[in-house]
């Protein structure tokens, strides 16, 4: 009889195991087919990395993290959100300086009430994110005064980030200037320069960002 108790009980655990094995086998099965796991990373489609530092308002230095201003639970049919512009840039780079100017008429479009139209809780911010390309450059001094000097020269009213120790540079692997990314309010880039096709980030903007009524 005690022999019987003991393997009735040894089969109750057996079977225990068993249905806490099946639950967790078709719990784990049921959260890999219906979560759509995103990667981070520069390209379309993906999590954008993160981007933190020091950025210059026209006022201050004031301290900035990209995550803690994106909303992760935004789909594309909300009405509101913060779309971001980020260029990666140094100050040194003729490119840089050359593209400058084309932002003074977009960040007219953009940044601007009343300019381009779009759902009333939505709006776009624009980063510049210099970095040090070339920090051996003779006869050019990396500096804060400098971005801001920069920002000022271009008459650009948008915030630059202090990226000279390249921290957020070798976050995001950036490795020749400029390049620009659109990211959408929930950190999903839309439009990667790198990978572009001959589109231009604005071209992007307009074809990704929704109008207003």
């Amino acid at each position: 009889m005690i022999r019987r108790d003991m393997d009735n009980e040894a089969g109750a655990r057996s079977d225990g195991l068993m249905i806490v094995s099946v639950i967790f086998i078709a719990a784990f099965t049921y959260i890999a087919l219906t979560t759509n796991p995103v990667y981070t990373g520069v390209g379309v489609g993906d999590k954008v990395p993160e981007l933190n530092g020091e950025i210059w308002d026209g006022q201050s230095w004031v301290e900035f993290d990209l995550y803690e201003n994106l909303d992760f639970t935004w789909t594309e049919d909300s009405e509101d959100g913060t779309w971001y512009v980020i260029e990666f840039m140094d100050t040194n780079c003729g490119a840089c300086q050359k593209s400058a100017p084309d932002f003074v008429p977009q960040q007219s479009k953009w940044l601007e009430p009343g300019s381009r139209s779009m759902p009333p809780d939505m709006d776009v911010q624009f980063i510049a994110v210099a970095f040090s390309l070339n920090p051996d450059a003779d006869g050019w001094k990396y500096s804060q005064q400098e971005i801001k000097d920069f920002r000022q020269e271009y008459d650009h009213i948008f915030p630059y980030m202090d990226d000279l120790d390249n921290s957020n540079r070798d976050v995001w692997g950036i490795e020749y200037t400029p390049q620009y990314f659109l990211v959408a309010p929930n950190g999903i880039i839309e439009y990667a320069s790198p990978e572009a096709a001959g589109d231009s980030v604005w071209d992007a903007m307009e074809s990704a960002i929704p109008r207003g009524d």
